[in-house]
C-alpha cells in the first residue's frame, strides 16, 4: 500500500523522477532522541541521484507519507525559519493536502 501512496503522492508534488523507497527498522537502532517520541519516521534523500529512503518503525499512513516527500520538495528551512517551525509547516501542509484529498 505504501508503494500505491508513495507514487501518488510523486505525481502531486511534482517529484516523479525521484525513486523513493520505505524501510522498516528497529527503533533501538536509531541512536537519537526523536523528539520523545516512541516511533520514529524519517527520510534520507539523496538529491543528486534523486533517491529517498523513508525510515520507520511504525506502518506508514498517508499523511505521514505526504510529511517525508514534502521534505524532499521543501529540503530546507528558509533562511529566517528555526528547524522547529519549518517541521511543524511541513506537518500543517502535509495534514492539509491530505484532509483536501479526502475531502474531494
Amino acid at each position: 500500500m505504501s508503494t500505491i501512496l508513495i507514487n501518488k503522492w510523486k505525481r502531486y508534488l511534482g517529484i516523479k523522477a525521484w525513486s523513493v523507497t520505505t524501510e522498516f527498522i528497529d527503533l533501538e537502532s536509531v541512536s537519537v532522541e526523536y523528539n520523545g517520541h516512541t516511533y520514529f519516521v524519517g527520510i534520507l534523500r539523496n538529491f543528486n541521484e534523486k533517491e529517498a529512503i523513508i525510515f520507520h518503525d511504525v506502518e506508514l499512513d498517508e499523511e505521514t507519507i505526504i510529511h517525508e516527500l514534502l521534505h524532499i520538495v521543501f529540503p530546507k528551512p528558509n533562511s529566517d525559519e528555526v528547524y522547529e517551525e519549518y517541521e511543524q509547516w511541513i506537518a500543517d501542509v502535509a495534514h492539509n493536502l491530505n484532509q483536501i484529498e479526502k475531502d474531494e
